[in-house]
């Protein structure tokens, strides 16, 4: 497993909606060093800050060294965690609203706006919040 802070490792920030990207990332690379719940346990935590790894060692799990329910314990405490990233209508008009107060000149300018409006505008209209004409 690479080390907490390489370029190369997972980290958690206490980002209730990077929660399960950041389970995704660990559990790949857990899997791929064959890693056991017990190593799992131990070895998670290494990659949140101090909080919240004092905060996840007195969960449910983490005594027994029981990764599944480790990390039921830990969803369990991030409300709507399990609904991953999520945007509002105001993330959107954001995103246009600065983009507005700066020309794109070049491809590689208007490249960027598209990788920030998409994403935002493809949620939005899958969730229901926007219509597809509105995007």
């Amino acid at each position: 497993m690479p080390g907490p802070g390489s370029n190369k490792a997972p980290s958690f920030n206490g980002e209730t909606s990077e929660l399960l990207e950041f389970f995704e990332i660990f559990e790949d690379l857990a899997s791929s060093c064959s890693l056991t719940d017990e190593q799992k346990c131990k070895i998670i935590v290494r990659y949140t800050d101090p909080l919240t790894k004092r905060f996840w060692v007195t969960l449910t799990g983490y005594e027994s060294k029981d990764y599944t329910v480790f990390k039921k314990s830990i969803l369990a405490k991030y409300p709507r965690a399990n609904r991953g990233l999520q945007y509002t209508i105001q993330d959107l008009e954001h995103v246009v609203l600065n983009s507005a107060n700066s020309e794109i000149t070049t491809e590689t300018e208007l490249h960027q706006y598209y990788q920030q409006f998409h994403p935002i505008a493809v949620w939005l209209e899958t969730n229901s919040k926007i219509s597809a004409r509105e995007r």
